[in-house]
C-alpha cells in the first residue's frame, strides 16, 4: 500500500493508506476537481455517491441539475467518478480496523483539502455504513458454500483389461449449501497432490495474515 509519513507534533508516523499500492488516476485528480466544482456541488455529489453505494438509484436528471456552462458533464462525471472510487475503497475498510483520525490522515496524504476531507470522513464513519455494507453484500458475487463432505476409499478388484487390479481410489461427495451434490473419484496419487496443495494454500494464508500490512492499527 502507499506509504504515508505524517508529521504531527514534531514526530513522524509511518502508515499505509487504504486505496492500494497505486493511487487510481480518478482519485489523484480529486483535489483539483473539488476546487473546480466547489463545496455545494461536492455536497450533492457526495450524497449521490452514498446513495449509489447504498443501493439507491441515482438518476441522470439529478446529475443534470448540476451542469452549468463551466461545470460541464465531463467535469461533473470526473469528480463523481473519483469520489465514488474513494468512498468505495473507504467502505472496504473493516469496521473498527482503522480509527477516524488515521483515515483522515490518509485523506491528507491524498491531498484532499480539509473542507472536503471532513465531510467525507464523517460520511464513512456515520450510520450510512450499515446501509452501504448491506447493499454491497447483496450485490457481491458469491459461490456456494460447502455444507457436507463425505469420502471413502474404494478398491477395484478387476477391470475390463485386468483380471486382478486391486487399485485403490478415493471417492468423494460434496454437498453444497444450495442443495447440489457433486460426486467425483480420483486416484490415490491425485488425492495426495490435492491434500498437499490445500495444505500449501492454508500455510500461505497463515503467513500472509502474519504480515504487518494485514494487521489492524
Amino acid at each position: 500500500m502507499n506509504s504515508v509519513n505524517i508529521n504531527r507534533g514534531g514526530g513522524d508516523e509511518d502508515r499505509t493508506t487504504f486505496v492500494g499500492i497505486v493511487i487510481p488516476p480518478t482519485i489523484k485528480k480529486l483535489p483539483k476537481l473539488f476546487e473546480v466544482v466547489g463545496k455545494a456541488v461536492f455536497t450533492e455529489l457526495l450524497g449521490c455517491a452514498l446513495d449509489d453505494l447504498s443501493g439507491i438509484k441515482v438518476t441522470h436528471e439529478r446529475f443534470g441539475a448540476l451542469y452549468t456552462e463551466t461545470l460541464t458533464e465531463e467535469v461533473i462525471s470526473a469528480a463523481y467518478a473519483g469520489l465514488y472510487e474513494l468512498l468505495r475503497a473507504s467502505f472496504k475498510i473493516g469496521v473498527g480496523t482503522q480509527k477516524k483520525q488515521a483515515y483522515s490522515d490518509d485523506l491528507m496524504f491524498l491531498k484532499i483539502p480539509a473542507e472536503y476531507a471532513i465531510p467525507i470522513a464523517s460520511a464513512v464513519y456515520s450510520d450510512r455504513r450499515a446501509a452501504v455494507d448491506a447493499a454491497q453484500e447483496a450485490n457481491r458475487v458469491k459461490l456456494p458454500g460447502l455444507s457436507n463432505f463425505k469420502w471413502r476409499v474404494d478398491v477395484a478388484i478387476s477391470t475390463s483389461s485386468l483380471k486382478r487390479a486391486l487399485k485403490p481410489s478415493v471417492l468423494m461427495q460434496m454437498t453444497l449449501d444450495n442443495g447440489k451434490i457433486h460426486t467425483f473419484e480420483m486416484p490415490v496419487e491425485q488425492f495426495h497432490k490435492l491434500r498437499y496443495n490445500v495444505a500449501f494454500v492454508l500455510k500461505e494464508i497463515e503467513d500472509l495474515e502474519k504480515r504487518a500490512v494485514m494487521q489492524g492499527p
